[in-house]
């Protein structure tokens, strides 16, 4: 365990110094429902349409990350497996292959868990795929775990519309990911704290981002259209045993891709101002402006 630092430089100095040129913080995420909220919602929802065919349907658009809503206010559908607030969208024609990145962040605890379905052009299922072809994906850079996968489809009669929604088997499910602790330990080299992972609940409402681009090669994507299995690289899988403790090293040494913020958080909770100063300067030269500032927000409002 690090040694707490006692700060013995004054406090105004010190947010001076951290505040530098900074911009401003990212926008907030958006307010969410807690899961046993979300569940009352949808079943006190209305079903919006009486079949797969007179969904609410809207061009997908190439080139674009969609941030996609699953809200009261969101339509909800009686599916075959399950009722479900769901976004659906009418992929475009003559199009070439597309790759769809999806991608469900964790936060406090929960997670949309989607189901992607593929309907042809007379609105039959042709493909499904659930939250569990999904992968874990560790915090990196300023993204917290979240799910998240790859897949391509080709546009055509076979492949005519999308559906996103979360059906019951998906909200039975739960997703052990990395907690903060073990997240401070990985950056700083040490071993992993003792306990089970946490679990992220599957809640019925919640956001998710989906960025739709034309797919320029044939490798590397999981395809919703046809029999293709290979999976994007680098992701964390749904269940692995623990890796084994990396050698210490100092924090100058830090992969960019880590979550800063998680990690300047957890050090300040160690009582370790030293390694959060360090991270916030790291922060700032892989390319994350405003972090020094933000930690001298959060040394300013532990001030007594």
């Amino acid at each position: 365990m690090p040694i707490p630092y006692r700060l013995v430089v004054p406090l105004g100095t010190l947010l001076f110094a951290l505040a530098g040129c900074s911009t401003p913080l990212t926008t907030p995420p958006s307010p969410m429902l807690a899961a046993p909220a979300g569940e009352q919602a949808l079943a006190t929802t209305t079903d919006c349409c009486t079949s797969l065919a007179s969904l609410p349907y809207r061009p997908l658009p190439i080139g674009e990350i969609l941030d996609l809503r699953f809200m009261p206010e969101t339509p909800a559908h009686a599916f075959d497996d399950g009722k479900s607030f769901f976004q659906a969208f009418e992929l475009p024609r003559n199009a070439g292959p597309l790759s769809l990145d999806v991608t469900s962040t964790i936060r406090n605890g929960q997670v949309f868990a989607p189901t992607l379905l593929i309907l042809d052009a007379a609105f039959t299922p042709v493909r499904r795929v659930t939250s569990e072809s999904l992968s874990v994906r560790r915090p990196s850079g300023f993204s917290g775990a979240r799910l998240g996968e790859a897949f391509n489809l080709t546009p055509g009669p076979d492949t005519a519309y999308l559906v996103i929604y979360s059906s019951r088997t998906d909200r039975e499910a739960t997703t052990p990911y990395e907690s903060e602790a073990q997240a401070y330990a990985r950056v700083r080299g040490l071993a992993a704290p003792p306990g089970p992972d946490p679990k992220a609940v599957h809640a019925a409402t919640g956001t998710m981002t989906l960025e739709v681009a034309a797919l320029t090669r044939n490798d590397g994507f999981l395809s919703l259209g046809n029999s293709t299995t290979q999976s994007t690289a680098a992701v964390q899988p749904r269940t692995t045993a623990p890796a084994a403790a990396a050698p210490p090293r100092d924090a100058g040494d830090i992969d960019p891709e880590f979550d800063y913020r998680r990690m300047i958080e957890a050090a300040l909770k160690a009582g370790d101002i030293e390694l959060a100063m360090t991270l916030a300067e790291r922060a700032e030269r892989d390319g994350h402006p405003g972090t020094r500032a933000w930690l001298a927000e959060r040394l300013q409002a532990r001030t007594p």
